[in-house]
């Protein structure tokens, strides 16, 4: 059966995990040119910051680009999620170039305008590697819209340093399995909207 045709609240756990982690999303990827680490709430920011220090300590990296428009409330301040990002960053002991973008609103719009502030390296290079950062239960979806958004001139990886921890089977949180299935309602409409391909379940 197609996952286009598929009743997304009647899959198993086992069906939703191997939809969401079951692919070879979260491999170390090659060498990239830059990174985009995605906003999100605070603590999907955390692990996501602390993911792309751990990636930037593995693969070499050009820069990083922390994405997120939104404004959140961080340490008494409401700032916008790239800054919250940049400052998880270098926390986390992150020397590499970050450059902030704060004008998205979602994951679209994160790859986006990301995009646009990588678009004249294009002019210089000719082809770019890319690696998304993002949570592992968002990792599908993220890469999948990454390489529909993004000439195919560009090589796009997702990558989350705990992929493999995250799953459905077996014993995990409530909000995980809240996330997880919101996610696959999300997925679902990617594939009806041409982001991503069919695929069989």
């Amino acid at each position: 059966m197609l996952f286009s045709q598929a009743d997304v609240a009647a899959l198993s756990a086992a069906q939703k995990d191997e939809i969401l982690f079951g692919k070879t999303f979260g491999r170390l990827p090659p060498p990239c040119h830059a990174v985009l680490v995605l906003g999100g709430g605070i603590d999907d920011m955390r692990s996501r910051a602390a993911s792309a220090a751990a990636l930037l300590a593995r693969v070499p990296i050009g820069k990083v680009i922390a994405c997120g428009g939104v404004a959140r409330q961080f340490g008494g301040e409401a700032l916008p999620e790239c800054e919250i990002l940049c400052r998880l960053l270098q926390e986390a002991g992150v020397q590499a170039e970050i450059v902030l973008e704060n004008n998205s609103k979602d994951t679209i719009e994160n790859i986006l305008y990301a995009f646009t502030l990588l678009k004249n390296d294009l002019f210089t290079e000719k082809g770019l590697n890319v690696a998304v950062v993002t949570s592992p239960w968002h990792l599908r979806r993220a890469t999948e819209l990454a390489k529909c958004l993004m000439p195919k001139t560009v090589s796009v990886y997702g990558y989350h340093s705990d992929y493999g921890r995250q799953r459905l089977t077996g014993e995990c949180a409530p909000t995980l399995i809240t996330q997880a299935e919101n996610e696959l309602r999300f997925l679902r409409e990617a594939v009806e909207c041409g982001f991503a391909d069919d695929f069989e379940i």
